[in-house]
């Protein structure tokens, strides 16, 4: 049995609540007991429903705590952990208070854990919300310190780690279902959003937050516009604090009528608005790894981005555009391939090619049990 911990699977949370999914259905498929603990699973009927049909006849027990007292919280996952026994415990995330709860009970009880921080260990990730996390850092190292291994979401963050905590981190990127993407637009996304009908249009999918830079993307759209481009920009995801700012821009720039806010969409009319872009754009601030650019490239849509997104090796295979971090950078860039389908037709079959042989969820998983296994006898031997 192997057990998964995450605070939240809410799918507006973004890349750690698609992979534990996602990962989770493919130890299964794959022959794994697998449990899933959390705070709280999905809050929408209809999102709920989605994962339950996610993982269907697999097998997958799915266990919620959040609805219990704060003060009763800890003794219940004690006890689901004596009833389920799992052979390793694969923890999710870093800042949450069930990630402590289930590390130092797993301490007591000599079970062997994993810990994936999904870019939580990043330099630039640790100086947000500073406060907070200095005090659960008084803590934090002997569980990572305990932790059979760590995964980074990349080279940067694992040397960090390395250089912060004193303890080794292997790099375990995320993976996609690249068949869930093989498919021509099927309507459903237009249909719902009629006023891009005839509309050819950059996507862009995530929280609606600063850290996703999307008043920077905004800025560069502004620019391509001005040279000439015609298409729209479609923005996809759940309002994070920065959807008022971004109309506001957009307003100021004067395209407030290119520029489309769709909220968060989620299954199969997100991968259908994916189907349906010219281009997907992300101009983050700060990206760990960009699970909504991997989706882009599953997609074989030309993707732009910066080397603030932390796809390592993702813009050497030329698999993406990965442009100067400028407005007018960017935007000459979001120019050049909407104004040429060859070159974007081209740079779509690269990405999608490139996520095949790299991020396939399988060869991952495989990866994964090998480590486990190394864990698990380490643990055994002391």
């Amino acid at each position: 049995m192997i057990l998964h911990v995450i605070d939240n699977l809410y799918p507006e949370a973004g890349g750690p609540t698609t992979v534990v999914v996602e990962f989770v259905r493919h130890q299964a498929r794959m022959g794994h007991k697998v449990a899933v603990l959390c705070s709280n699973g999905p809050r929408k009927p209809e999102q709920r429903a989605a994962l339950e049909e996610r993982w269907r006849g697999l097998g997958i027990e799915f266990l919620e705590v959040g609805s219990l007292p704060r003060a009763q919280r800890a003794g219940a996952v004690r006890e689901i952990i004596d009833r389920l026994k799992p052979e390793l415990i694969h923890i999710h995330c870093v800042w949450e208070a069930i990630v402590r709860h289930v590390a130092l009970y797993a301490g007591k009880r000599k079970i062997p854990y994993v810990l994936s921080t999904h870019g939580m260990l990043h330099p630039y990730a640790i100086t947000q919300k500073r406060w907070k996390k200095w005090v659960y850092m008084q803590v934090f190292p002997s569980i990572l310190k305990s932790a059979g291994e760590l995964y980074s979401l990349n080279k940067e963050e694992a040397d960090y780690v390395a250089q912060r905590f004193r303890r080794p981190s292997s790099v375990l990127a995320n993976g996609i279902d690249v068949a869930d993407y093989e498919r021509p637009e099927q309507g459903k996304f237009r249909a719902k959003h009629p006023e891009l009908a005839g509309r050819d249009f950059i996507l862009f999918v995530g929280r609606l937050h600063p850290i996703k830079g999307i008043d920077l993307l905004t800025r560069s759209f502004a620019h391509a516009r001005k040279r000439g481009m015609e298409l729209d920009l479609v923005i996809v995801g759940p309002d994070d604090g920065a959807r008022a700012g971004v109309e506001s821009l957009a307003q100021e720039l004067g395209i407030s009528d290119r520029v489309h806010f769709t909220g968060g969409l989620f299954g199969e009319e997100k991968r259908d608005a994916f189907a349906a872009c010219t281009i997907f754009a992300h101009r983050p601030r700060f990206e760990g790894f960009g699970i909504t650019v991997v989706e882009g490239l599953a997609s074989a849509k030309p993707v732009v981005t910066t080397k603030e997104c932390r796809l390592d090796g993702a813009a050497e295979a030329g698999a993406l555009r990965q442009a100067a971090d400028t407005d007018e950078a960017f935007g000459d860039a979001l120019y050049e391939i909407a104004t040429s389908p060859e070159r974007g037709r081209a740079l779509g079959a690269r990405g999608r090619a490139w996520v095949l042989e790299m991020l396939d969820w399988e060869s991952l998983v495989r990866r994964v049990d090998e480590s486990y296994l190394r864990v698990r006898a380490t643990a055994a031997g002391k």
